[in-house]
């Protein structure tokens, strides 16, 4: 076999991609037969032990006497075009079809405009209407033909009315069956569908499954709107469309098929591991059948009038009186209006033929105002459905969302924040307030909504970190709050010999107090005990931070306890004092301590992301100031973008919506 691959375009996925065909590539589906390969393949199929159930699915009873569908050879070719029909050989093929709920979509696509599917789709009502029209039409030039010509148009005349007599006499006998709704009419109503499936060697049945549902999330994709009514995307397959005994016992063992239902239903699911969630059938548009009954009442009503005007005009013009007769047409429209509201016209018909389509009118009119109901029932569940789903939405989308305010000290490390996000492609930095609160609002960046304020240092003033914090977190219920900006390292490698270089970023994992202490000197001898809290960062934060230097090239991020104070240390006595005291102590800043007790009070998340300028012991420049705060907003933008900030568990907390803290 040669090794060359051969394209095809199929109508239904050609738009969308190519197709490869096995004529003579080895690996790609073959070449969707032509028109005498689906006619072959139809007399397969006709020729198969269960044809009449087949038939049944595929070419399903009509409105009256004839099928719903086209010829097998026809309805194949229209699938071959549309994308539909999944073909390995004339012995291995499967038709499949859009769900009925979504027929308006596939309607609109290029699969669903070509000729052969709207004569697949039109077809019932074609074979309906065509011959009696045609037959009506053709009477006209017929009664000019001399000698003949009044017989002649009086024989086509009746034998419209006969044929439309007779299809409707069929449809009011098939009625009641059409009102029965059967598992199978539930899965095609819903789902994609199997509804033909020929397989010579049971042995490739679940192969031809994957292929039939690989087909359907393909022109699923091209042709339809995505919708979440219809839930997860699955194929159904019908065993009544299932051409062989053998075939139909590989589909209860096949690897890729389960059951539809606890009880056999003749139903199965192609699936293909994934989760399943049901479709939502009061959300699906209603079927609009209401305009095609309106139009044809309107042609019932115009029609029957003529026949009632003549026959009442023939009957009372012989008896000299035609007063309070429908005898003319529109006397015989008025009439028959009335009869169908069930309303007194003032007319009186005298011929049985009159009379019975009187009675027919009653009837027909309680039909239409039964379907008008129905479908304005519909109607408005529809939309109270989508209305629900629309403010479920709307909810979920909330809740996923992150809203996070990143608080600064400095003016070198607003700047440094606001330009990290610009470079990340987030908006421009738009001032605002919040209550009393200036802001910034630096647009959505990955899953978050980022605010930006600034307060005065340590945590002593009204101005500073605790209550500026306090106040725009309860004012723009953030649910996560992050501290940014620059702090002194305890670990230089220079002067510690630790792994710490100036630049370098420290994320708290721990914060610890240290300005609560009580200073004693019992024994002659000055002592200072520590009672600062030692509180953990909250947890999603910190792993989703910690996460974040998964292939982060910028500087080295330390996790560690960040000693915090409303003391600026600029004493390499002080600093080494912190360090005996604390020795798995990081780096040290003056704003975390009220932050945390801010986030706290709230119930909402909190964080530090600091750079190092210092090591506490003099050099701080506005250079290293500048470097250290960069890289502080670096990290925080990878973080946030990184994908792994996870979505807040929201509660209520004395009437304030917040994440959790821990």
């Amino acid at each position: 076999m040669s090794s060359a691959t051969t394209c095809v375009r199929s109508r239904g996925i050609g738009h969308h991609g190519l197709v490869l065909a096995s004529s003579p590539a080895p690996l790609g589906p073959p070449r969707p037969p032509g028109w005498r390969g689906c006619w072959e393949a139809a007399r397969s199929v006709r020729s198969s032990p269960f044809w009449r159930q087949v038939r049944d699915v595929v070419r399903p009873p009509g409105t009256a006497i004839h099928r719903s569908r086209p010829p097998l050879g026809l309805l194949l070719s229209a699938a071959a075009r549309d994308g539909r029909l999944v073909w390995r050989s004339a012995g291995e093929f499967a038709v499949i079809e859009p769900p009925i709920a979504r027929k308006r979509d596939w309607a609109g696509s290029d699969a669903g405009r070509s000729w052969l599917a709207r004569l697949d789709r039109w077809w019932d009502h074609l074979v309906f209407a065509v011959p009696a029209f045609a037959a009506l039409m053709l009477s006209v030039p017929v009664a000019f033909v001399p000698g003949v010509g009044l017989a002649a148009c009086l024989f086509l005349i009746l034998l419209a009315l006969l044929y439309v007599t007779v299809q409707l006499g069929f449809g009011l006998i098939r009625f009641p069956r059409s009102l029965r709704v059967s598992p199978e009419d539930s899965a095609r109503g819903l789902h994609w569908t199997v509804t033909l499936c020929h397989v010579s060697d049971a042995a490739h049945l679940d192969r031809l499954m994957r292929a039939a549902l690989d087909r359907s999330r393909k022109l699923a994709a091209a042709s339809m709107r995505p919708d979440p009514a219809d839930g997860t995307h699955v194929l159904m397959c019908l065993e009544s469309g299932v051409t062989t005994e053998e075939a139909r016992r590989a589909l209860t063992t096949a690897p890729s098929v389960v059951s539809a239902d606890p009880i056999h239903s003749g139903v199965f699911v192609v699936r293909d591991g994934r989760q399943f969630r049901p479709p939502n059938p009061d959300a699906q548009r209603p079927l609009g059948g209401v305009a095609l009954l309106l139009v044809a009442t309107m042609l019932a009503l115009a029609v029957t009038a003529v026949l009632v005007a003549n026959g009442e005009r023939g009957d009372c013009t012989d008896r000299g009186d035609c007063a309070d007769r429908p005898a003319t047409w529109l006397d015989a429209v008025y009439w028959q209006v009335s009869n169908m509201f069930f309303q007194d016209s003032g007319l009186v018909a005298a011929t049985g033929q009159a009379r019975l389509f009187g009675w027919l009118m009653r009837l027909l009119g309680l039909v239409v105002l039964f379907s008008v109901g129905v479908a304005i029932w519909r109607q408005a569940r529809y939309h109270r459905e989508r209305r629900a789903m629309r403010y479920r939405h709307i909810g979920t989308t909330i809740e996923a969302s992150v809203r996070m305010l990143i608080t600064v000290v400095l003016d070198t490390e607003r700047d440094a924040i606001i330009e990290a996000f610009a470079e990340a492609g987030g908006a421009a930095a738009e001032p605002d307030t919040a209550g009393s609160y200036p802001i910034f609002r630096l647009g959505r960046l990955g899953p978050a909504e980022i605010f930006l304020a600034q307060a005065a240092q340590g945590t002593a003033t009204p101005a500073s970190m605790t209550l500026t914090a306090s106040g725009l977190i309860a004012q723009l219920g953030v649910d996560y709050v992050v501290l940014a900006g620059i702090c002194f390292g305890l670990w230089s490698r220079e002067l510690d010999g630790g792994d710490q270089e100036l630049g370098d970023v420290i994320v708290s994992d721990f914060v610890q107090g240290v300005d609560h202490r009580r200073v004693t000197d019992r024994g002659g001898t000055e002592r200072i005990l520590w009672r600062g809290e030692r509180v953990q960062s909250t947890t999603a934060l910190l792993l989703a931070f910690r996460a974040a230097t998964h292939r982060w090239t910028g500087p080295r991020v330390h996790f560690g306890t960040v000693l915090s104070s409303n003391t600026l240390v600029d004493s390499a006595a002080f600093r080494s004092d912190l360090r005996r005291e604390f020795p798995e102590a990081s780096a040290g800043e003056m704003e975390l301590t009220g932050l945390y007790a801010a986030a706290a009070s709230n119930g909402c998340g909190w964080i530090m992301v600091k750079g190092i300028s210092d090591w506490g012991a003099g050099g701080l420049t506005d250079d290293t100031r500048r470097s250290a705060s960069r890289s502080a907003a670096a990290f925080v933008v990878r973080a946030i973008t990184h994908g792994t900030l996870p979505a807040p568990r929201r509660h209520v907390r004395d009437g304030q919506g917040g994440a959790d803290s821990a």
